[in-house]
C-alpha cells in the first residue's frame, strides 16, 4: 500500500460517520487523495530537511526549546545561558523525556533539584503467598507513592508535581 493510500485512509476515517459515504468511488474520496499526495509531499520534505540537519540550529534553539517545555520550571538553572549549553539540556530531554514513571526516573528528577530521596515507598497488589499484612492495591492506593526526602526540602513539590510528574500520581512526602 502506497504512502498516499494510508494517509487518505487515515484521513477517511476521520469523517464523520452517516454524513459521508466512506467508499472508495466517491468524490470525496478523490478530493482526500489529492490532499494526501500534498500530505505525503510535506512529509517527505520533511524528512529530507531533518536529514540535513546534523544537529540543533543556532537559530531556532528557541523554538526547539519551546517544543521540549524548556527551560525547565520550578526554579532549577543549572543549565547555563550558552549555546552548547541549551543544546545539551534539548539533547538530554529528547533522549530522556520530563516524564518519570519509574523510582529511577523519580531519583534523577530530585537529584536535579539538588534533593537526596532517602526511600521510595509503592504499594504492589497482594499475593496470594504474602503475609496478611501487606498492604492492598486499591484504587485508594495504587497511584501512591512515598517518598522519604532529606531535609531540609529545598524543591517546590508542587511545581515538580503539577510539571514533571503523571497526573494520577499521588505524592506522600515524610
Amino acid at each position: 500500500m502506497s504512502e498516499t493510500k494510508k494517509i487518505a485512509d487515515v484521513l477517511m476515517q476521520h469523517l464523520p460517520f452517516g454524513a459521508y459515504d466512506h467508499s472508495h468511488n466517491t468524490v470525496i474520496y478523490k478530493d482526500i487523495i489529492a490532499h494526501s499526495k500534498a500530505l505525503e509531499l510535506v512529509k517527505i520534505s520533511s524528512a529530507r530537511i531533518f536529514a540535513v540537519l546534523k544537529g540543533i540550529p543556532d537559530a531556532l534553539i528557541d523554538e526547539f526549546e519551546r517544543e521540549y517545555g524548556l527551560p525547565l520550571l520550578c526554579g532549577q538553572s543549572d543549565v547555563g545561558n550558552t549555546v552548547d549549553d541549551r543544546r545539551a539540556e534539548i539533547e538530554r530531554v529528547k533522549r530522556e523525556g520530563h516524564v518519570l514513571l519509574n523510582i529511577a526516573g523519580l531519583h534523577a528528577l530530585f537529584a536535579r533539584y539538588n534533593q537526596t530521596v532517602l526511600s521510595v515507598q509503592t504499594y504492589v497488589p497482594m499475593q496470594c503467598l504474602g503475609p496478611c499484612v501487606d498492604p492492598l492495591n486499591t484504587d485508594r492506593l495504587r497511584f501512591r507513592v512515598t517518598l522519604t526526602l532529606a531535609k531540609p526540602i529545598r524543591a517546590d513539590m508542587a511545581c515538580l508535581s503539577k510539571h514533571y510528574l503523571p497526573a494520577s500520581l499521588r505524592l506522600d512526602i515524610k
